[in-house]
């Protein structure tokens, strides 16, 4: 079983908050469990009266509990992710210096975030950064698979 590592990244970008995403390595399926989930599973709660769809939830939930043996790994979170020196290494690769000096100036200090993002909309750069954040969450994806022993394709 290989994973996709466009769909491990794409996952990643949004595996934070309330729900978490796990690969289950015995069938390669993401799975999405959400912390009420796994408190309900941890103190048994009964699902009979829960619709079809919270119930496979459930059941999910109650395999992760269970688990003893590393089937279920969480995916990397966009915490795993420098978004910072992503930033700062976006900045530095844009071509036009002008431009790139700006994006570094705008990420001084707080608010860099937004600043940041103002910042790449009003330079017309908003297409470049995307692609470029896409693919240093494949970098992740692909350090992540590697750290776990989880075959990849691209």
């Amino acid at each position: 079983m290989k994973v996709n590592l466009q769909t491990i990244a794409e996952n990643a970008e949004i595996n934070d908050g309330d729900v978490n995403i796990y690969l289950d390595k015995e069938t390669g399926q993401l799975v999405k469990i959400t912390h009420d989930e796994i408190r309900d599973a941890k103190d048994e709660k009964p699902v009979d009266h829960l619709p079809d769809w919270q119930q496979e939830n459930r059941k999910w939930a109650d395999l992760f509990v269970a688990d003893e043996d590393g089937r279920f790994v969480e995916l990397p979170t966009p915490r795993d992710l420098d978004e910072y020196r992503v930033m700062e290494s976006f900045a530095q690769s844009v071509e036009d210096e002008e431009k790139g000096n700006k994006l570094l100036r705008a990420i001084r200090g707080r608010g860099a975030f937004r600043r940041f993002k103002d910042m790449v909309g009003d330079l017309g750069l908003e297409e470049d950064w995307v692609a470029y954040r896409e693919t240093q969450f494949l970098k992740v994806a692909k350090r992540w698979c590697e750290d776990e022993g989880i075959p990849y394709e691209s």
